[in-house]
């Protein structure tokens, strides 16, 4: 089964619009619609800026846990990752993509 983000369920029980949201994050309306409907993952520093937005835990927002956590409680994977270099969580992302490409396809051939 493909892990599914929970940003419009979030930002609908927050009532924020999509317009709003995506402002604020730096992106455009349409970009967040797909990523809203799963059809394209955002990388991780624009989960990170829409959790921090949402008040929710990247964990949370990116669907990776089914409980809410607090922003002041990230995961200790979480906080491993920002204490790298730029370069690192560059890699970290390209492995990120990798993992959803991977389980994606997974659940496709069951």
């Amino acid at each position: 089964m493909a892990i599914k983000n929970k940003i419009k369920l979030i930002r609908e029980e927050k009532k924020i619009s999509r317009k709003e949201l995506a402002k604020r994050v730096g992106i455009s309306y349409w970009a967040l619609c797909k990523y809203e409907n799963n059809e394209r993952t955002p990388d991780i520093e624009l989960f990170w800026k829409i959790a921090q937005e949402l008040e929710v835990s990247i964990e949370y927002v990116a669907g990776l846990v089914k409980e809410e956590n607090s922003l002041s409680n990230p995961s200790m994977v979480i906080q491993k990752i920002y204490l790298l270099p730029a370069e690192a969580i560059e890699e970290v992302n390209l492995f990120v993509d990798f993992l959803n490409y991977k389980y994606q396809h997974k659940s496709i051939k069951k």
